[in-house]
């Protein structure tokens, strides 16, 4: 009778006893107890199937497993809705009790600096607060009033400038500290998750934070980590990008994840990094052209002379191109000379790009050079191109354009129609900078 009597005697010690065990006892005593009702029901079975045939014992064997694994998914999927129920339960409770509070401190018709006390009033919990109460009861709570903010963040409805008030809604609730335990704990998704959340939310992660997860297994968690890492942290401290892993993974996601990243330090007023240095520990170029572009954009004039040994060794058309249009762009003007002297080897995109970065330097030195790319390239593109340099070039280059229209053959009257046709003269002028403006708060800047 233990297989009849065994599920009640365990359910009834459970709730009656009254004595203290150990958990090493308690657990000891209990596997033993599950060990002898499979010994027995083991045992059985073979008894009962030990004289047939060895084919019908192999049948009762997979439909006994079979049995049993149906028995395990059937409960696998009876905790997993249990525990889905268990969350959404709590998501509407708590959507019900802060969601609309939460809303206002974000929303435009809430002033932007709010203090404690006031958002202590709006949410409701002063009485929680004063019987010293935790108004989030555990880490499940913690975790779901976190999502909670973080999609009214990203919802779009958020107004500008509501950090001061998300701020004081998170140092209430302490959730800042509970976020930076999350990255250790759990499975990668939720480290992951805590990590986008204290970017969004622009809270400060510690460097012993990055520490430990630049030491993960998941290399998407090491990014994150690093990105989060970038507004507080000094040069030396940013070796993940000069790693082999980001020079063979890199992507525009990288670029746009720094340019943002990059504006954030620059705007709290910490010293960016040398981003040239970047570029020349990359052995990948379309790594360097993303850390070539980036110094244009946060004006590291100071760094270009660190690439001219790139310009000159690297065979890479695009990477060349990219280092002209910075050295163009931050007027680098040291480089005019090394950059005339090469455009007879270079492909056409690549004599365009240091076509525009002779002419955005405008020194004056240079006229020659792009009056015989006029004459003697063969391209119609480039030759176009060189036109449209000596039209931006100032008075002298104005000059040069006019004689080369005066000289134009039947051949050549296209190429100087799109300075007289209202349609495409808007488009003749250079732009004249590449970078990074102060902008308005959004969830990422």
């Amino acid at each position: 009778m233990l297989w009849f009597t065994g599920p009640y005697f365990i359910l009834g010690s459970l709730k009656t006893s009254n004595y203290q065990m150990d958990t090493i006892s308690w657990i000891t005593y209990y596997a033993n107890l599950w060990l002898a009702y499979a010994t027995y029901w083991l045992t059985y079975l073979y008894k009962a199937y030990c004289d047939f045939p060895i084919e019908v014992r192999i049948a009762a064997t997979i439909i006994m497993l079979c049995s049993f694994g149906i028995v395990c998914l059937i409960l696998t999927t009876l905790g997993r809705m249990r525990h889905r129920a268990r969350w959404a339960k709590t998501t509407r409770r708590l959507e019900e009790r802060f969601g609309k509070a939460v809303e206002y401190l974000l929303a435009a018709e809430c002033k932007p600096n709010m203090t404690r006390q006031e958002v202590i009033d709006l949410l409701g919990v002063g009485e929680e607060l004063r019987n010293k109460k935790d108004v989030l009861r555990d880490n499940r709570e913690k975790l779901l009033f976190c999502r909670m903010i973080y999609f009214k963040c990203i919802s779009g409805n958020a107004a500008q400038g509501r950090y001061d008030n998300l701020h004081q809604l998170i140092n209430l609730f302490s959730l800042r500290e509970f976020l930076e335990k999350s990255t250790s704990i759990g499975n990668y998704r939720r480290k992951r998750d805590a990590l986008s959340m204290l970017r969004t939310f622009k809270l400060y992660v510690s460097p012993w934070v990055v520490n430990q997860l630049r030491v993960s297994k998941n290399k998407y968690v090491q990014r994150l980590a690093m990105y989060a890492s970038i507004m507080a942290s000094s040069d030396s401290n940013l070796d993940y990008f000069e790693t082999s892993f980001f020079d063979d993974n890199c992507c525009i996601y990288d670029e746009i994840e720094l340019g943002f990243l990059l504006q954030r330090r620059r705007k709290s007023g910490v010293k960016l990094p040398n981003l040239a240095s970047w570029a020349l520990h990359q052995k990948n170029p379309n790594t360097q052209c993303v850390f070539v572009r980036l110094m244009r954009r946060f004006g590291q004039k100071e760094y270009c002379a660190q690439l001219e040994d790139l310009f000159r060794l690297s065979s890479h058309k695009k990477l060349k191109e990219e280092i002209s249009r910075t050295w163009g762009y931050l007027n680098y003007r040291e480089s005019e000379d090394l950059l005339t002297d090469s455009i007879l080897m270079q492909p056409d995109d690549t004599k365009v790009a240091i076509m525009h970065a002779v002419t955005r330097m405008g020194t004056g030195n240079s006229l020659k050079m792009l009056v015989d790319e006029y004459k003697e390239e063969i391209n119609p593109h480039v030759r176009f191109e060189a036109l449209r340099c000596l039209y931006n070039y100032g008075k002298e280059g104005l000059a040069q354009f006019q004689k080369l229209e005066v000289a134009k053959t039947e051949n050549e009257h296209s190429f100087f129609s799109f300075f007289y046709n209202p349609a495409t003269l808007a488009t003749i002028k250079l732009d004249k900078e590449q970078a990074y403006r102060p902008s308005v708060e959004t969830v990422y800047i």
